[in-house]
């Protein structure tokens, strides 16, 4: 039987800015490694699944489509499933399932859901969890990976273990989503309860019979509306715990694990529990050098370094920095908020943007000048577009480029440049096989992303 997974990549959310912001969430950001959880998540899919589809916003296509390319993955546009508007994971799901029997035919098949905005740092304890997970799918049951329980957080699905069914997999007593403070602490202490990490296994044919069943009001829009987004407009807006796992506890199985070692990444305080700590309670990632320091979070692709500093959270994502004491993340938000209204481009727009030929990062910003790396994919281009605010410098960092100002076309390779006055007319292309790397240099009174004119050419 064909073996699909369904990564889901629309979550939406600043909760941890500076490596998060509006317009690149948490499943994108690269927060604790070189690699999002996002591409951990593709990683997974390719060893586990036959094919791989990405449920996403199609404000997220091209970053969901250049973090594979990142990764050597094949993933093309058409394994990008693109949501209209966010209606919560139950529709996500829906969609993703049958955008999935339409494109391959399926009468069924065993799919996996991986959220792509979670940590997992032990992949052989995952491994082995998705092997039995998928062997209870196979019976008819939808199989939970679940873990134990580290606190009576109210934020999170909990199942209650029942009798064995086999090794390694339970049936299901209860799923309660989302309990009380005070539910969540009698759970704790009655023992048998596990958080969901919502990774599910199940059989297509077994999924759709129950959603139909008993969420018709994520199914029949689909199935009134030909166009997506009017099916979208009137689709209920609901996650899958509350709207139909607590409703099926008989139909569900809990895979339990020791040690995955999973977060779904909440907060900074969530990231401070996963992480290593040293001898004095400090959890580090980067260059990190302390003298008389503890229990503080430190995040940063540059040197940080720390005296007599206690219980302190510090994030550098190399344009914006955090500082903040542990134990306070919920009042991050309010910053956030303000920050946003704003519009100040460090909470809207991360330094590294993918676009559909490629990626720009921003290096440096000053008051009138702006530095950045452009990266063109084979075969890629763009333009004809202007600027009227600013001129623009390109050195050629390698690759070849094929860059046409004002009607003259010039070849240009590594150590070639060109200046891009104000107001000039251009387009480029890389016609070779290897990327395109350019450093731009712009300067002018005003450098804003909306100062570029693609129209009437």
């Amino acid at each position: 039987m064909m073996k699909i997974s369904l990564v889901l990549a629309g979550g939406f959310g600043t909760r941890l800015w500076p490596l998060s912001r509006m317009e690149y969430p948490k499943q994108f950001a690269k927060v604790i490694s070189d690699e999002s959880t996002y591409q951990q998540s593709l990683r997974r899919s390719e060893l586990l699944a036959d094919k791989t589809l990405v449920v996403t916003s199609d404000i997220y296509k091209f970053q969901a489509l250049g973090q594979a390319r990142e990764i050597g993955l094949p993933l093309d546009e058409e394994d990008i499933v693109l949501e209209p508007e966010r209606k919560d994971t139950a529709p996500a799901i829906y969609y993703g399932l049958k955008y999935a029997v339409e494109r391959w035919g399926l009468d069924d098949a065993l799919i996996m859901v991986f959220p792509s905005d979670h940590m997992i740092m032990n992949e052989s304890e995952f491994f082995r969890a998705m092997k039995v997970s998928l062997d209870a799918a196979s019976r008819g049951y939808i199989s939970l990976v679940s873990v134990p329980p580290s606190k009576p957080e109210p934020g999170f699905g909990y199942v209650k273990i029942g009798e064995p069914l086999r090794e390694g997999v339970y049936k299901v007593e209860r799923f309660v989503e989302k309990p009380s403070k005070t539910m969540a602490e009698e759970m704790m202490r009655e023992g048998g309860w596990f958080w969901s990490t919502m990774i599910m296994t199940f059989k297509l044919s077994t999924f759709l019979d129950i959603i139909e069943r008993v969420l018709p009001g994520v199914v029949e829009p689909f199935k009134r509306y030909s166009d997506v987004k009017e099916a979208y407009r009137n689709v209920q807006k609901i996650d899958i715990s509350s709207g139909m796992l607590s409703k099926i506890p008989s139909n569900l199985a809990i895979v339990p694990t020791e040690n995955l070692g999973w977060s779904d990444l909440g907060s900074f305080e969530a990231i401070y529990e996963l992480l290593d700590k040293d001898n004095m309670g400090n959890a580090l990632s980067g260059r990190v050098k302390m003298s008389n320091s503890e229990g503080n979070l430190i995040l940063s692709k540059r040197l940080v370094a720390l005296v007599d500093v206690r219980d302190m959270i510090i994030v550098d994502d190399e344009d914006a920095i955090l500082v903040m004491p542990r134990g306070h993340g919920q009042n991050l938000k309010g910053l956030i908020e303000s920050m946003l209204k704003e519009k100040l481009p460090e909470a809207l727009r991360h330094r590294v943007v993918y676009e559909q030929w490629g990626l720009t990062e921003s290096l440096l910003r000053g008051d009138g000048y702006e530095v950045r790396r452009i990266k063109v994919h084979p075969g890629k281009g763009f333009g004809p577009r202007r600027h009227y605010h600013k001129s623009i410098y390109w050195g050629i960092l390698s690759g070849t480029a094929t860059i046409r100002v004002n009607g003259d076309e010039k070849v240009l390779t590594k150590g070639d440049g060109v200046q891009i006055p104000v107001g000039t007319i251009y387009e480029l292309v890389n016609p070779g096989r290897i990327p395109l790397e350019i450093i731009e240099i712009a300067t002018g009174e005003y450098l804003g992303e909306d100062d570029i004119d693609e129209s009437g050419f």
